[in-house]
Formats: structure tokens, sequence, C-alpha cells
């Protein structure tokens, strides 16, 4: 038998509750890079006409993953998670010596009621860091099973080299269901005869976009900053 207990009584009235809806507003951003290639390479290479539009889309995707993460705000770059106010915060300000600070970015999103966490972002130095640590036998560090559900998922976009020691970076626990990104317009890439065309026989490359970032509940997120080197 299951029993429900709650605050209305038998027969009696059911509370109106009235809901409050924010508007989350994007504003869509440009994301534009344009390169130069010469007549004669464009013709001699067996693959640049697929393969230099590949890399020119691919470097365009990283910078999004960059601004969606760390983004100031400051227009024309969208605002990303870790400058995004309310979010959860911990000024580490050491190196990765144990699993605890995870924890504590986990606690704190599960205690906003934003839970689950679905992923920590970190630099790849960062997740070998983790992966090294071993106990005072020499052996891998056991992890806690509710952290060791969550994946560590790592990108080149967190930068390794802030801090007093010029060695720190950001790690980004969160709900990343609570992350919007828009596309206004997805990545496209176009050759183009310019006057560079004319004047030096260069074909011109330009790769743009047009997108935005918002963070619907910013209790979703906790970050740690000044993450160190590990030694």
């Amino acid at each position: 038998m299951i029993l429900f207990r709650g605050r209305r009584s038998e027969a009696g009235s059911v509370a109106e509750s009235d809901p409050t809806f924010g508007l989350v507003q994007m504003i869509p951003r440009s994301l534009a890079v344009q390169t130069k290639v010469s007549v004669e390479l464009m013709e001699d290479s067996l693959n640049l006409v697929t393969e230099l539009p590949r890399v020119l889309a691919a470097a365009m995707a990283v910078e999004l993953d960059r601004v969606s993460l760390l983004g100031t705000g400051t227009a024309p770059q969208p605002r990303g998670i870790a400058n995004t106010s309310g979010i959860g915060t911990f000024a580490q300000d050491a190196m990765i010596a144990s699993y605890a600070n995870l924890s504590k970015a986990r606690t704190a999103i599960m205690t906003a009621n934003n839970g689950p966490v679905s992923a920590f972002v970190m630099a790849p130095r960062d997740e070998g860091s983790f992966t090294d640590l071993v106990d005072s036998n020499g052996n891998p560090l056991g992890m806690h099973p509710n952290i060791a559900a969550i994946p560590m998922l790592t990108t080149t976009s967190i930068p390794v080299d802030g801090g007093t020691g010029s060695d720190e970076s950001t790690i980004i626990a969160g709900n990343f269901s609570r992350l919007l990104v828009g596309i206004r317009s997805d990545i496209r890439v176009e050759v183009l005869k310019t006057t560079a065309y004319t004047d030096n026989l260069q074909y011109t490359l330009l790769a743009h976009m047009r997108a935005d970032v918002a963070v619907t509940q910013p209790g979703a997120f906790y970050t740690l900053t000044g993450v160190g080197q590990a030694a």
C-alpha cells in the first residue's frame, strides 16, 4: 500500500499556484574568419578543397566551445557558464590531490535542486592529473561511485596558463541540459573570388556562423578555479 501525504484535507480545496517564468534572451553573435589560398596550391593538392574547409569548421566549433564555457559576455562575445551570475564557485588555488572538490561541486548543484550533474569539463592536463592520483602504496586512488559515475570530459578550450603561477585552470561541473546553445546560422565555409584573386591569384576561404549561449539555471553549474598543475 502506498500512502500519499500532503497539505490538502480530504474533499478540501486545491491550493492555487502562480508559477513565475523568466525570459531567456539570446542575441545571435557573429563569428567569422578568413584565409587565403593560392590557385596553385588549390589545384596541386589532392584533398585541400575538402580538407581546408573541414579544418576551418573544426576551429570554429572549438571557439564556440570556448565561449560556451568561458565567454565574457562583453559584446560581441557571448556570456559563457563561468561568467554567468549566480553559479556556484570555489577557489581551489592548489594542485589536484584528491576528488574532494569534485564532490563539493556535485553537492552544491544537488543542494540547489539542479541535478543530476552530467559532466565535469576540464583541460586534458587536469584529467590526466586525476588519472595519475595514487594512494600511499602507489595504487590508483579510489573514487566514490557517485563521482565515478559522472563523465570527465576534456577540452583544449580551457586554458592552463592563468593565475599567479601562470599554470592554473578551471574545472566546470554542471547539469549541461541547463545550457542552451542557439544556432541562428550554422557553420558555413565559402570559397570566394575576391580582389585577392585578381591581384594575386588567391582564393579567399570565409568561415562564418551566428550563435549565442545562455544558462537557464545558474545553480546547475559550479566552477573550481585556480586548479594548479600536478607535480
